[in-house]
């Protein structure tokens, strides 16, 4: 022990591990046989989204591997129309074509029982030059251009927080995003295709925050095509040009902006909205709960007298299973925290499912305990997603599943973070100088280990970066570095950085800025014209695997914000996987990386013990 921390150990399981390591068990402990009576997920349909990438003297090339697929799926390639591989590929979803050039287009042909799919038609991302030091390698990337940014007098903006969805049933990605403000106020949302090409663009209007609009991008009635949902307020105009229906009739003198103090809104009404991912046309409007009420009451409620914890919103997608998915819309971070389940009928109408108040009766620990972020997935193994905000968790059906009392942070990590213990695990630093960081069991909220600091642990992370070590590695400000039991490793990892899938092994590499810090190489965006978003946070648009095989893509916006750079991986693999999208708990956390401090996604399994067949069906649009 060092200076002012301690590591506590607190029932690791460590002679279940003994037990397991001694009979050669390690690796294939498994929770699937409480999962066995649970109906399949519904999840979304893709395309094999197959991406070519031009390298020096060849052309790269990967695909998806569904979660629904066979694990022994063959594919074939096409150049041009004529196969290029002699005998079905069944070992990996990438190839590199020797003779391929950057003018060629390619196919994939999927092998299945039932005859053969041939995919799109792809071409190649060419080679770009660096922007800055011409010096470096050239990597292939795809520019998007992007429409021209809105116009309001004194305001510039800039593509911000971003999620994705498949708004039209194409089984390919579109993006959606924030145009951010310079001025804090008035932002817009728009989408568009993966050629740039805008598909709608929402006014917010005067009475929203900009990076608090906790944009959820999900199919919600499960017809195959996402919907939009997102913060409003009067003067929200949707898709379509029309102002919202919900509210009075919005006018152009500034009868309708709201109060505000030090930038937070100071009254209600604040609106929850569902727009139509095709058009952007508002298809229903709630209130948001709870309220703000009234500004002589506000101190005592939320805490201050100038709406900054008021302000504190926070957006999800839940899946129930007797529901289907749901929206979670909250208030309040560090003193009382209220928030509400949502069901859309389909057509016009947001239902109120279930409400959690930490003021009522019983939930009172429950105060004060949200993060800047929130996460979500099945914990309990019960088939439906619990909702984990910072140091507490709520069950599918709106109860408090638990509540450590360790207070608020700033990050977090879900996923199977130890491998060799029963269920999943969450880890999260504190900003209370009191409890510095602790990894526990996501389930019960047992905390499995902590390490003590009288120091605001700001920064930290959990993920699987180094194949030295079994599970996750942790890295902490101010604190150092840690094996997934809480033992300091000599090893120092900067905790400043985030993880991500990107070289072709099967650990994580760690972003930095624009730059990825793989074993191959150094790749840095910043050469390219990239930039980060949300200044000191360095964050990217977005992380997640939105094509090619299941190495995660990175989307940055470029120096003057007229393009978003698509970086892709070019390293070749034979690690075979299904995309991390079918990965039920990876793809609810795609959904919320847009929400507060954007934080990665991870996926529910130990990535280098190989995954399991998900429990998914895919919901395929009737076109």
């Amino acid at each position: 022990m060092k200076g002012k921390h301690s590591v506590i150990h607190r029932r690791l399981g460590l002679g279940k591990l003994a037990r397991c390591i001694s009979l050669g068990l390690i690796g294939i402990m498994s929770t699937t046989s409480s999962m066995a009576s649970i109906s399949p997920r519904p999840m979304e349909y893709l395309n094999r989204g197959l991406v070519a990438l031009e390298r020096s003297n060849n052309v790269y090339l990967s695909w998806r591997m569904l979660g629904t697929d066979d694990e022994n799926i063959g594919f074939n390639l096409y150049r041009n129309g004529e196969q290029i591989n002699e005998s079905p590929i069944t070992t990996s979803t990438n190839y590199v074509d020797e003779d391929g050039t950057v003018s060629d287009t390619y196919t994939v042909e999927t092998i299945l029982d039932s005859g053969s799919e041939m995919s799109d038609k792809a071409t190649v991302w060419s080679l770009k030059e660096p922007y800055r030091n011409p010096g470096k390698p050239k990597i292939p990337f795809k520019r998007i251009p992007l429409p021209s940014a809105p116009e309001n007098e004194g305001i510039t903006y800039t593509p911000g927080d971003m999620s994705v969805g498949d708004l039209d049933g194409d089984g390919q990605y579109e993006l959606i995003f924030e145009w951010e403000p310079s001025s804090g106020v008035h932002s817009y949302v728009e989408a568009i295709d993966l050629d740039g090409n805008s598909l709608w663009r929402i006014d917010c209007g005067p009475n929203t925050d900009k990076q608090i609009l906790n944009i959820m991008v999900y199919d919600l009635n499960e017809d195959g095509k996402a919907e939009v949902a997102m913060l409003t307020g009067p003067g929200t105009k949707d898709g379509t040009g029309s102002y919202l229906s919900k509210g009075p009739a919005a006018n152009d003198d500034d009868s309708l902006v709201i109060e505000r103090v030090s930038g937070h809104l100071m009254a209600d009404p604040q609106y929850i909205s569902l727009f139509n991912g095709e058009t952007g046309k508002e298809m229903a409007t709630v209130n948001l709960w709870p309220a703000i009420g009234p500004i002589e009451d506000m101190k005592a409620t939320w805490g201050d007298s100038y709406g900054k914890r008021s302000a504190s919103r926070k957006g999800a997608v839940l899946y129930d299973a007797n529901n289907g998915p749901m929206l979670v819309y909250s208030r309040g971070i560090y003193s009382r925290i209220g928030m509400a389940a949502y069901k859309w009928d389909g057509a016009n109408t947001l239902t109120t499912v279930w409400k959690f108040d930490s003021d009522d009766e019983g939930n009172e620990e429950y105060a004060g305990q949200g993060n800047h972020s929130v996460a979500v997935g099945d914990v309990d193994e019960d088939g439906s997603d619990e909702l984990t905000y910072g140091a507490m968790a709520i069950d599918n059906d709106g109860t408090g599943l638990y509540t450590t009392g360790r207070g608020h942070g700033d990050s977090h990590a879900i996923g199977d973070l130890m491998p060799d213990r029963d269920g999943i695990e969450f880890f999260q630093p504190h900003e209370n100088s009191t409890y510095g960081i602790d990894m526990r069991d996501a389930k019960t909220g047992e905390i499995l280990w902590e390490v003590l600091s009288s120091n605001d642990v700001g920064r930290a992370w959990a993920a699987d970066v180094n194949s030295d070590y079994r599970g996750s590695e942790i890295a902490a400000v101010g604190l150092g570095s840690f094996d997934v039991y809480g033992n300091q490793l000599s090893e120092s990892y900067n905790s400043y950085l985030q993880p991500l899938y990107f070289d072709g092994d099967v650990q994580q590499e760690l972003r930095g800025g624009a730059s990825v810090n793989g074993d191959k190489r150094l790749f840095t965006g910043w050469y390219y014209g990239a930039k980060t978003i949300h200044s000191s946070k360095n964050d990217a648009n977005l992380v997640a695997d939105i094509l090619g095989d299941w190495r995660e893509e990175i989307i940055f916006p470029n120096v003057d914000n007229t393009e978003l750079l698509l970086f892709s991986s070019w390293f070749e693999t034979d690690h075979k996987n299904y995309t991390l999208m079918h990965d039920p708990m990876y793809r609810m956390n795609v959904a919320v990386q847009n929400v507060g401090y954007n934080q990665p996604a991870h996926v529910s399994y130990y990535f280098p013990d190989g995954a399991p067949t998900p429990n998914i069906r895919l919901i395929k649009a009737d076109k």
